[in-house]
């Protein structure tokens, strides 16, 4: 991404930090409410199938504007920090602050010192793809933060998904997502063992809400499909340090 597409996606994740990251990314409530939901549910179950401790301090890296943090993060730990560069999105995190077992900074996730961060476990949803070109050196970075990783990313083997990287609003947010092998060696080459793959969700963001509820019943059925699985839009991963 150039130094002009990474402006434009900063102001994009300023004014989503001021309205909420649902109302900026989502055409569909209904959309929103069943995809963030369920994405989020199922990273929980995968942080607890890799062994994140329930009573553990947890990294979420990349936290936006808190709602993952604040909605499914602070019920199960015993504490949570959250990073995010969008000033505006932290500021909203803070003010929803589920507890004050809660954290939330504004910092240039490229350049923290990762030496002086450590946790029993972290979560990165939705973020490396929008810090694509640091991605590999932030991944060898976080050997040194936590043992444990939940990953979740678009699935970029999905030509919809990438035809949907051009339009406009997607461009606007800097999306550009890995191919999934791509994603699985940059985490290996680093010296982490993905324990856990799974792809899910045949939803895009800005689908109408009448094409989900005709849809949704068949998505167990799409993601249990080993052809029809390539439809899925993300992927999550598991990971845990070798």
């Amino acid at each position: 991404m150039n130094k002009q597409s990474a402006s434009k996606a900063d102001a994009y994740w300023e004014r989503a930090g001021e309205v909420g990251y649902a109302s900026a990314m989502y055409g569909s409530a209904d959309v929103e409410r069943h995809v963030r939901q369920r994405l989020w549910n199922i990273a929980i179950e995968v942080g607890d199938e890799i062994g994140i401790p329930g009573d553990g301090r947890i990294l979420d890296y990349g936290c936006g504007d808190g709602a993952f943090a604040n909605e499914a993060l602070a019920p199960v730990y015993r504490a949570v920090d959250g990073y995010d560069k969008a000033e505006a999105a932290i500021e909203r995190a803070q003010r929803e602050a589920a507890g004050s077992h809660l954290r939330f900074t504004a910092a240039d996730l490229t350049a923290l010192d990762y030496d002086s961060l450590q946790y029993d476990g972290a979560y990165l949803i939705g973020i490396l793809h929008h810090i694509k070109a640091a991605t590999p050196a932030v991944v060898r970075s976080l050997t040194r933060t936590t043992s444990k990783m939940v990953v979740l990313e678009p699935n970029g083997n999905n030509l919809i998904r990438k035809a949907l990287e051009y339009t406009p609003p997607y461009r606007s947010a800097g999306e550009d997502s890995f191919r999934t092998r791509e994603l699985i060696e940059i985490f290996e080459a680093a010296g982490w063992h993905v324990a856990v793959q799974r792809r899910l969700n045949i939803f895009s963001n800005f689908t109408p809400g009448a094409i989900y509820r005709l849809l949704v019943a068949l998505e167990p059925r799409i993601e249990a499909s080993r052809f029809w699985n390539g439809l899925c839009t993300v992927n999550m991963l598991g990971v845990t340090r070798r």
